[in-house]
């Protein structure tokens, strides 16, 4: 029995793949490429290394978590970046969502752990499908 992923490709208010800004990013990351996995690869990389890892990014409000807003600041932390990635991932066709954990964090700072309001943290992943 097939899976539908049709749920996992559908754009959302916070993981919004329609918008123009997220499919032209799409576009130029991808370059072409057909393969999903290759694709998948280049998209990770894209988030990673071109929007910098903020940990105190403003989170307080929905928009914060969009990826077409974290993608226009160019800067945020590890829930919202996901959020861009799983957007990318579905403005190329690559069925995909956020999952989350909890885990302890052994090299943070204690400024950011009190920051935080202690440990754990929240650990985010893309989750990918028929890739």
């Amino acid at each position: 029995m097939e899976q539908d992923n049709s749920i996992y490709l559908t754009p959302t208010e916070i993981i919004d793949s329609d918008h123009k800004s997220i499919q032209d990013y799409a576009v130029k990351i991808i370059r072409g490429s057909t393969d999903p996995i290759k694709i998948a690869k280049k998209l990770y990389l894209a988030v990673r290394d071109d929007i910098r890892y903020d940990p105190y990014a403003p989170f307080y409000l929905p928009e914060h978590y969009r990826a077409s807003f974290v993608l226009k600041r160019g800067r945020s932390f590890c829930v919202p970046k996901a959020s861009l990635l799983s957007a990318l991932a579905r403005a190329c066709g690559i069925p995909s969502r956020v999952g989350f954990a909890n885990v302890r964090n052994h090299l943070t700072t204690k400024q950011l752990t009190d920051f935080m309001g202690g440990v754990p943290f929240l650990s985010i992943t893309v989750l990918w499908s028929s890739i």
